[in-house]
């Protein structure tokens, strides 16, 4: 290392912050140590407070409700704590630079200090306009929705650009000091409007519901129809028995299937999936913002779609009855489910039926009415099913896990008030789909890997061992037997675990939750480094282009490396992939992440919003986590409230280790059932409050508000 290396390695050991100290680590002159040091301030890589020399280092920061955060260094495990009135200004998602206190005491964390503001994450407010009469007359004022950002920002006549008080607005952000002024962007509705609320969510996550011009003048340019005559060298699937199998209420299909019982006992099984790329170009407006967009969002009243509605209902879906063009993975599979050859080409189908699961299901439980409707494919029905039986079955038999993860449909009414929420049920039709994707991924994952081609592998990284462990220990201490080994834990041992607690039945949602928070989060990668949770080798998203980014770009490379390989520029072509294979790799994962925080968000607002017309009423329920703060409970219909510690009658103390919370004479763990009452339920925080019934007879309870 040179001295400037050694000053700063000197500076990253605690109790290291003077002239004298570094003197003693690196035996440097004090001359020299100070000269380096002021160098370093005005590089802005280290800090002088108080006379004490400090490393400078910048995060994201999150603040939580009562003041104090963490702040994330990007590639770094540990967070760093920040103290109430420490974030120095800074709201969620703020890059700060900030320097870290020596730990005291039993401290787990270090403490950071935040010094200033690099790059503010809000760079406009949502919320409603309100008006406020004063003695120097009217005021504008945007009250942000947003929970993380709870300000309020001014407006001056001028700047509100048609808005009227009760409009909910989007406003382009300035700051001056603490002050935030605003200028009205758009206006996004009246606060009465139905489903306004769901459409400010949206776009406080950056997701737009419409397109800018330039992406609609290309969209409408397309074909409304495919013509065959411009395609005769692709493959003619139109005589064979391809259906869809979606939900009832799905407008865009991107895959299709067609099983055919071979004379030797095998199976062939056709994954048909929109050519998007034949009409979605690389660079082009319809492709810029399919990439920003990197997904399509799916929430309770709407979709909010990667590509306009003239590609993903019309030319690239593939609708009933006519002729679409097609990316086709086409597998052969012994009696076993075995894979044993495989094609990938370019195809054109006409679908012969727009099934739903729900048809299909009934036609599998014997609804003669149904059968008799669609003789023509029922015998490939139940061919479907019998080869989805044996792949699925393959695929366990390999250690693939199959957590349990409920999901909820949310019902509206024409007031865009929600009114019901139901559990979606995953039947055989659901299941089959579901099998014949994860093959057909599978597949293409394989193959672009043995051909060394560059690819979008969807990754799903092994857990880290020790949080794993300490998972399995909690479930040891429940009374089951947990795998000993000294490598790491394979999938299929979990698996047999999971097995083992749901035979018990009693323990299953515990251990199904525990597992789940101790695996890591599956993204995408341009390295084949295999999918945990599904125990594959490899693996990629190729059947959804419509309305994933990383299944488009996996068909271009197809297409582009594989299938219409130049031979003069494919060196060329090759490298060109290969370079911005990782960019789209980090962003399609971070939009996708924003996605299911978006989609996350809006259900936890409806939750709540229902709740709020549920308050003082009982419910039965099941504690999925517990914290130092409290309990949060599970009822009917995934609602999840809060059952705060200093609502709870006596004093508590929390165990990590055990996951509970104990006073002298209760014990709550996760698993355990328990009776509440609905105390506060804010639309605006999208949290419920619960209390304990049997603690309905404290003299003061607190509402929402005091969550952490």
């Amino acid at each position: 290392m040179n001295n400037e290396e050694l000053v700063l390695d000197a500076l990253s050991k605690p109790y290291c912050h003077m002239v004298m100290d570094i003197n003693k680590i690196t035996n440097m002159s004090k001359t020299e140590i100070k000269s380096i040091l002021d160098k370093l301030i005005r590089e802005d890589k280290v800090a002088l407070i108080n006379k004490l020399y400090y490393l400078k280092k910048s995060g994201v920061i999150e603040v939580k409700d009562k003041g104090f955060g963490f702040i994330k260094v990007d590639g770094e495990e540990d967070e760093y704590y920040v103290e109430r009135g420490g974030n120095n200004g800074a709201y969620t998602g703020d890059t700060v630079s900030f320097y870290i206190l020596p730990r005291i005491g039993r401290q787990k964390k270090d403490t950071a200090i935040v010094l200033n503001i690099l790059k503010h994450s809000n760079e406009f407010i949502y919320g409603e306009l309100i008006e406020k009469k004063t003695k120097k007359g009217t005021r504008y004022q945007i009250i942000s929705a947003n929970k993380d950002f709870d300000v309020k920002a001014t407006v001056n006549f001028m700047d509100l650009n048609g808005a009227v008080p009760g409009n909910i607005v989007v406003g382009k952000l300035s700051q001056e000091g603490t002050l935030f002024k605003a200028e009205v962007t758009r206006i996004v509705g009246h606060k009465d409007d139905p489903g306004v609320d769901i459409s400010l969510v949206a776009l406080e996550f950056g997701f737009e519901p419409s397109y800018p011009l330039e992406v609609m003048a290309e969209a409408i340019a397309l074909p409304e129809y495919v013509d065959v005559s411009k395609y005769p060298k692709r493959e003619d699937f139109t005589k064979d028995k391809v259906i869809t199998i979606d939900g009832d209420d799905s407008k865009d299909f991107d895959d299709a299937i067609c099983v055919k019982k071979l004379s030797n006992g095998n199976y062939r099984l056709y994954v048909h999936i929109a050519d998007v790329s034949e009409y979605v170009f690389e660079d082009s407006e319809l492709d810029k913002e399919a990439f920003k967009r990197g997904t399509s969002v799916y929430l309770a009243d709407r979709v909010i779609a990667m590509l306009p509605h003239t590609l993903s209902n019309g030319i690239c879906s593939l609708n009933e009855g006519v002729e679409r063009l097609v990316l086709s993975c086409i597998m052969d599979l012994d009696p076993d489910g075995r894979l044993i050859k495989y094609e990938i080409k370019e195809g054109i189908i006409k679908s012969l039926h727009r099934m739903t699961y729900n048809k299909v299901n009934k036609m599998l439980e014997g609804d003669k009415e149904l059968i008799d409707e669609y003789s023509d494919i029922y015998p490939m029905i139940l061919d479907c099913k019998e080869l989805a039986d044996k792949i699925r079955a393959r695929r366990v038999k390999g250690g693939a896990l199959d957590f349990d993860v409920p999901e909820y449909a949310i019902s509206l009414n024409d007031k865009g008030e929600p009114i019901s929420f139901k559990l979606r049920e995953r039947g055989p039709a659901e299941l089959l789909i579901e099998d014949f994707m994860l093959k057909a991924n599978e597949t293409v994952a394989y193959h672009m890997s043995m051909a060394n081609l560059p690819c979008v592998y969807r990754i799903h990284e092994t857990p880290d061992q020790e949080k794993l462990h300490n998972t399995l220990g909690f479930i040891e201490r429940l009374g089951y037997k947990i795998p000993k080994t000294k490598n790491d834990i394979l999938p299929s041992e979990l698996q047999k675990l999971m097995n083992t607690v749901k035979e018990q039945n009693t323990d299953y949602f515990v251990v199904n939750q525990m597992m789940l928070r101790s695996m890591m989060k599956a993204k995408y990668s341009e390295e084949c480094v295999g999918h945990y949770g599904l125990a594959l080798q490899y693996y990629c998203h190729f059947t959804s282009p419509i309305r994933r980014y990383p299944d488009l770009m996996t068909h271009r490379l197809i297409k582009k490396l594989m299938l219409h390989p130049s031979k003069k520029n494919f060196d060329k072509d090759y490298m060109h992939f290969m370079i911005m294979l990782h960019e789209v790799c980090v962003t399609c994962s971070e939009q996708e992440r924003k996605s299911i925080e978006c989609e996350r968000e809006v259900d936890d607002m409806l939750m709540a919003q229902y709740m709020s017309n549920h308050i003082g009423e009982s419910y039965k329920g099941v504690i999925n986590s517990i914290t130092q703060f409290g309990m949060f409970v599970t009822i009917d219909g995934g609602i999840e409230g809060l059952v705060h510690i200093s609502n709870m009658n006596g004093f508590f103390v929390f165990d990590d280790k055990t996951m509970s919370l104990s006073s002298y004479r209760r014990t709550y763990t996760i698993g355990d059932r328990v009776d509440i009452v609905v105390i506060g339920a804010s639309k605006k925080d999208r949290a419920v409050d619960f209390i304990l019934k049997e603690d309905m007879n404290k003299e003061v309870y607190y509402g929402y508000g005091s969550r952490k």
